[in-house]
Protein backbone atom coordinates (compact mmCIF):
# COMPACT_ATOMS: atom_id res chain seq x y z
CA UNK A 1 0.00 0.00 0.00
CA UNK A 2 1.37 3.33 -0.85
CA UNK A 3 2.35 5.05 2.31
CA UNK A 4 0.55 8.17 1.92
CA UNK A 5 -2.64 6.23 1.93
CA UNK A 6 -2.47 4.23 5.82
CA UNK A 7 -3.38 7.68 7.19
CA UNK A 8 -6.95 7.83 5.38
CA UNK A 9 -8.97 4.53 7.42
CA UNK A 10 -8.26 6.20 10.93
CA UNK A 11 -9.18 9.63 9.95
CA UNK A 12 -12.11 8.77 8.00
CA UNK A 13 -13.42 6.46 11.27
CA UNK A 14 -12.42 9.51 13.60
CA UNK A 15 -14.82 11.59 11.34
CA UNK A 16 -17.83 9.32 11.37
CA UNK A 17 -17.54 9.26 15.20
CA UNK A 18 -17.21 12.94 15.13
CA UNK A 19 -20.57 12.51 12.73
CA UNK A 20 -22.15 10.18 14.73
CA UNK A 21 -21.98 12.02 18.11
CA UNK A 22 -22.81 15.35 16.23
CA UNK A 23 -25.99 13.21 15.19
CA UNK A 24 -27.24 12.25 18.56
CA UNK A 25 -27.90 16.16 19.25
CA UNK A 26 -29.81 16.35 16.41
CA UNK A 27 -31.93 13.30 16.85
CA UNK A 28 -34.92 15.46 17.02
CA UNK A 29 -35.40 16.23 13.53
CA UNK A 30 -34.74 12.94 12.02
CA UNK A 31 -35.69 11.75 8.77
CA UNK A 32 -34.97 8.25 6.81
CA UNK A 33 -35.08 7.84 3.18
CA UNK A 34 -34.11 4.57 1.61
CA UNK A 35 -33.01 3.88 -2.06
CA UNK A 36 -31.51 1.38 -4.67
CA UNK A 37 -28.98 2.26 -7.36
CA UNK A 38 -27.58 -0.09 -10.39
CA UNK A 39 -24.53 0.93 -12.52
CA UNK A 40 -21.65 -0.07 -13.99
CA UNK A 41 -18.24 -0.42 -12.16
CA UNK A 42 -14.89 -0.04 -13.58
CA UNK A 43 -11.89 -1.65 -12.54
CA UNK A 44 -8.68 -0.38 -12.32
CA UNK A 45 -5.89 -3.31 -11.62
CA UNK A 46 -3.11 -5.11 -11.97
CA UNK A 47 -4.83 -6.29 -15.64
CA UNK A 48 -3.79 -4.19 -18.31
CA UNK A 49 -1.67 -1.26 -19.50
CA UNK A 50 -2.00 1.89 -17.29
CA UNK A 51 -3.80 4.67 -18.03
CA UNK A 52 -4.97 2.83 -21.25
CA UNK A 53 -8.80 3.88 -21.54
CA UNK A 54 -9.54 0.10 -22.82
CA UNK A 55 -8.05 -0.80 -19.59
CA UNK A 56 -9.42 1.15 -17.20
CA UNK A 57 -12.93 2.45 -18.16
CA UNK A 58 -13.74 0.89 -21.24
CA UNK A 59 -12.84 -3.08 -21.17
CA UNK A 60 -12.69 -4.17 -17.47
CA UNK A 61 -16.09 -3.65 -16.90
CA UNK A 62 -19.46 -5.26 -15.13
CA UNK A 63 -22.12 -4.38 -13.42
CA UNK A 64 -22.82 -3.04 -9.69
CA UNK A 65 -25.56 -2.53 -7.80
CA UNK A 66 -26.95 -1.87 -4.09
CA UNK A 67 -28.97 -0.98 -1.51
CA UNK A 68 -29.05 2.64 0.61
CA UNK A 69 -30.00 4.40 3.50
CA UNK A 70 -29.77 8.17 4.08
CA UNK A 71 -29.93 9.56 7.37
CA UNK A 72 -31.22 13.35 7.64
CA UNK A 73 -31.26 16.05 10.25
CA UNK A 74 -33.93 18.22 9.15
CA UNK A 75 -37.84 17.75 9.10
CA UNK A 76 -39.01 18.10 5.60
CA UNK A 77 -42.96 18.94 6.75
CA UNK A 78 -42.48 22.73 6.65
CA UNK A 79 -43.72 25.13 9.52
CA UNK A 80 -42.68 28.67 9.05
CA UNK A 81 -41.03 29.26 11.88
CA UNK A 82 -38.83 25.82 11.75
CA UNK A 83 -34.84 26.62 12.42
CA UNK A 84 -32.16 24.59 11.08
CA UNK A 85 -28.16 24.46 11.16
CA UNK A 86 -25.68 24.56 8.58
CA UNK A 87 -25.27 21.15 9.42
CA UNK A 88 -28.65 19.79 8.85
CA UNK A 89 -29.13 22.24 6.01
CA UNK A 90 -26.05 20.58 3.81
CA UNK A 91 -25.50 17.12 5.63
CA UNK A 92 -26.62 13.56 5.09
CA UNK A 93 -25.16 10.46 6.20
CA UNK A 94 -25.56 7.52 3.54
CA UNK A 95 -25.21 3.70 4.23
CA UNK A 96 -25.02 1.18 1.75
CA UNK A 97 -24.50 -1.99 0.83
CA UNK A 98 -23.51 -3.04 -2.78
CA UNK A 99 -22.27 -5.32 -5.03
CA UNK A 100 -19.83 -5.02 -8.05
CA UNK A 101 -18.73 -7.37 -10.58
CA UNK A 102 -16.43 -7.52 -13.45
CA UNK A 103 -14.67 -9.44 -15.91
CA UNK A 104 -10.64 -9.00 -16.30
CA UNK A 105 -7.97 -9.00 -19.71
CA UNK A 106 -5.41 -7.85 -20.51
CA UNK A 107 -5.22 -4.73 -22.76
CA UNK A 108 -3.02 -2.42 -24.06
CA UNK A 109 0.55 -2.67 -26.14
CA UNK A 110 2.07 -5.50 -24.26
CA UNK A 111 0.51 -8.00 -25.53
CA UNK A 112 1.05 -6.99 -28.95
CA UNK A 113 4.36 -6.27 -28.41
CA UNK A 114 5.72 -9.34 -26.02
CA UNK A 115 6.69 -12.14 -28.66
CA UNK A 116 7.39 -15.90 -27.81
CA UNK A 117 6.05 -17.75 -24.58
CA UNK A 118 5.95 -15.03 -22.65
CA UNK A 119 3.51 -13.43 -24.84
CA UNK A 120 1.44 -16.61 -25.29
CA UNK A 121 1.47 -16.53 -21.74
CA UNK A 122 -0.03 -13.12 -21.01
CA UNK A 123 -2.42 -12.91 -23.87
CA UNK A 124 -3.72 -16.14 -22.14
CA UNK A 125 -4.35 -14.75 -19.12
CA UNK A 126 -7.69 -13.53 -17.78
CA UNK A 127 -9.67 -13.53 -14.29
CA UNK A 128 -12.56 -11.70 -12.74
CA UNK A 129 -13.58 -10.55 -9.53
CA UNK A 130 -16.37 -10.02 -7.38
CA UNK A 131 -17.07 -7.57 -4.32
CA UNK A 132 -19.00 -6.84 -1.41
CA UNK A 133 -19.43 -3.63 -0.02
CA UNK A 134 -20.64 -2.38 3.13
CA UNK A 135 -20.20 1.08 4.63
CA UNK A 136 -20.60 4.89 5.26
CA UNK A 137 -20.12 8.11 3.24
CA UNK A 138 -20.88 11.88 4.20
CA UNK A 139 -22.59 13.89 1.16
CA UNK A 140 -22.36 17.53 1.02
CA UNK A 141 -25.31 19.44 -0.68
CA UNK A 142 -25.09 22.81 -2.14
CA UNK A 143 -28.61 22.84 -2.36
CA UNK A 144 -30.55 23.67 1.02
CA UNK A 145 -31.52 20.00 1.89
CA UNK A 146 -34.40 21.22 3.93
CA UNK A 147 -35.55 23.25 1.02
CA UNK A 148 -35.08 20.43 -1.80
CA UNK A 149 -36.79 17.92 0.48
CA UNK A 150 -40.22 19.82 1.56
CA UNK A 151 -40.98 20.49 -2.31
CA UNK A 152 -42.11 24.15 -1.22
CA UNK A 153 -39.73 25.93 -4.20
CA UNK A 154 -40.90 24.37 -7.41
CA UNK A 155 -38.14 25.91 -9.39
CA UNK A 156 -35.60 23.88 -7.62
CA UNK A 157 -35.27 20.69 -9.34
CA UNK A 158 -31.75 19.90 -9.05
CA UNK A 159 -29.75 19.06 -6.19
CA UNK A 160 -26.05 18.74 -6.46
CA UNK A 161 -23.85 16.61 -4.08
CA UNK A 162 -20.13 15.51 -3.24
CA UNK A 163 -19.18 12.68 -0.91
CA UNK A 164 -16.55 11.35 1.14
CA UNK A 165 -16.87 7.86 2.94
CA UNK A 166 -14.80 4.66 3.74
CA UNK A 167 -15.84 0.75 3.10
CA UNK A 168 -15.01 -2.61 4.41
CA UNK A 169 -14.74 -4.58 1.44
CA UNK A 170 -15.16 -8.40 0.75
CA UNK A 171 -13.59 -9.21 -2.46
CA UNK A 172 -13.25 -13.36 -4.50
CA UNK A 173 -11.06 -13.00 -7.92
CA UNK A 174 -10.35 -15.65 -10.06
CA UNK A 175 -7.39 -16.15 -12.18
CA UNK A 176 -7.14 -18.64 -15.24
CA UNK A 177 -5.25 -18.74 -18.20
CA UNK A 178 -5.53 -20.64 -21.56
CA UNK A 179 -2.45 -21.58 -21.96
CA UNK A 180 -1.24 -25.22 -22.15
CA UNK A 181 -3.52 -27.40 -19.63
CA UNK A 182 -4.79 -24.28 -17.88
CA UNK A 183 -3.74 -25.65 -14.27
CA UNK A 184 -1.68 -22.80 -12.89
CA UNK A 185 -2.02 -23.68 -9.35
CA UNK A 186 -0.28 -26.96 -10.09
CA UNK A 187 2.53 -25.25 -12.45
CA UNK A 188 3.00 -21.56 -11.59
CA UNK A 189 4.98 -21.83 -14.96
CA UNK A 190 2.22 -21.09 -17.00
CA UNK A 191 1.42 -17.81 -15.76
CA UNK A 192 3.61 -14.70 -16.99
CA UNK A 193 6.96 -14.64 -15.16
CA UNK A 194 6.23 -11.73 -12.86
CA UNK A 195 3.13 -13.74 -11.72
CA UNK A 196 4.52 -16.99 -11.55
CA UNK A 197 4.65 -17.20 -8.10
CA UNK A 198 2.50 -17.90 -5.01
CA UNK A 199 3.25 -14.64 -3.60
CA UNK A 200 2.09 -12.90 -6.80
CA UNK A 201 -0.40 -14.72 -7.68
CA UNK A 202 -3.80 -16.00 -5.41
CA UNK A 203 -7.41 -16.21 -6.28
CA UNK A 204 -8.39 -16.84 -2.90
CA UNK A 205 -11.13 -14.75 -0.91
CA UNK A 206 -9.86 -11.22 1.38
CA UNK A 207 -11.08 -8.69 2.77
CA UNK A 208 -10.10 -5.08 2.96
CA UNK A 209 -10.90 -1.40 3.13
CA UNK A 210 -11.54 1.28 1.09
CA UNK A 211 -11.83 4.92 0.46
CA UNK A 212 -14.80 6.83 -1.71
CA UNK A 213 -15.30 10.03 -3.33
CA UNK A 214 -17.73 10.60 -5.23
CA UNK A 215 -19.93 13.83 -6.66
CA UNK A 216 -23.71 13.64 -7.84
CA UNK A 217 -26.82 15.42 -8.53
CA UNK A 218 -30.19 14.35 -7.31
CA UNK A 219 -33.66 15.46 -9.23
CA UNK A 220 -37.20 15.93 -7.77
CA UNK A 221 -39.28 13.07 -8.79
CA UNK A 222 -42.21 13.09 -7.03
CA UNK A 223 -43.56 14.78 -3.56
CA UNK A 224 -41.89 11.45 -2.00
CA UNK A 225 -38.82 10.76 -3.99
CA UNK A 226 -36.20 11.16 -6.23
CA UNK A 227 -33.88 9.67 -9.19
CA UNK A 228 -29.94 10.23 -8.59
CA UNK A 229 -27.12 9.64 -10.99
CA UNK A 230 -23.36 9.88 -9.55
CA UNK A 231 -19.83 8.82 -10.29
CA UNK A 232 -17.70 7.44 -7.49
CA UNK A 233 -14.51 6.70 -7.34
CA UNK A 234 -13.32 3.40 -4.75
CA UNK A 235 -9.35 2.78 -3.61
CA UNK A 236 -9.03 -0.38 -1.79
CA UNK A 237 -5.98 -0.52 0.86
CA UNK A 238 -5.08 -3.75 -0.75
CA UNK A 239 -3.61 -4.88 -4.27
CA UNK A 240 -5.35 -8.71 -3.87
CA UNK A 241 -8.63 -7.27 -5.27
CA UNK A 242 -8.23 -8.49 -8.58
CA UNK A 243 -5.84 -11.90 -7.53
CA UNK A 244 -2.53 -10.43 -8.58
CA UNK A 245 -0.10 -8.61 -6.72
CA UNK A 246 3.80 -8.66 -8.18
CA UNK A 247 5.11 -7.03 -5.23
CA UNK A 248 8.69 -7.30 -6.41
CA UNK A 249 8.16 -5.29 -10.31
CA UNK A 250 8.75 -1.56 -10.51
CA UNK A 251 5.72 -1.02 -12.50
CA UNK A 252 3.74 -2.46 -9.76
CA UNK A 253 2.90 1.16 -8.34
CA UNK A 254 -0.87 1.49 -6.74
CA UNK A 255 -3.26 -0.86 -5.15
CA UNK A 256 -6.20 -1.53 -7.54
CA UNK A 257 -9.37 0.53 -7.74
CA UNK A 258 -12.53 1.47 -9.18
CA UNK A 259 -15.00 3.93 -11.00
CA UNK A 260 -18.70 3.08 -10.68
CA UNK A 261 -20.95 5.23 -12.39
CA UNK A 262 -24.76 4.04 -11.23
CA UNK A 263 -28.44 5.87 -11.37
CA UNK A 264 -30.71 5.29 -8.02
CA UNK A 265 -34.17 5.89 -6.87
CA UNK A 266 -34.54 7.25 -3.40
CA UNK A 267 -37.85 7.07 -1.54
CA UNK A 268 -38.56 9.13 1.53
CA UNK A 269 -39.80 7.56 4.59
CA UNK A 270 -40.95 10.24 6.87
Amino acid sequence: MNKKFKIFPPLILILLCVLSSHAQRERSNRTHEIGVMIGSSSFTTDYGQRYLFKSNVGGNVGPGFGIIHYLTFTDYRYRWNHQTSYWAEHFKIRSEISYHKAKLEHFGKWIEIINGVNGEKLRAMHGDTKLWNIGSQLEYHFVDINDFGSRRDPNLKWSPYLSLGFMVDFYNPTVETRYGDGDWKNNYNLLFPKWASPQATRDTKGVTTSLTAGIGTRKKLGEYSDIFIESRWQYFFSNWVDGLHARDDVANKFNDWLLYVHVGYVYYLN
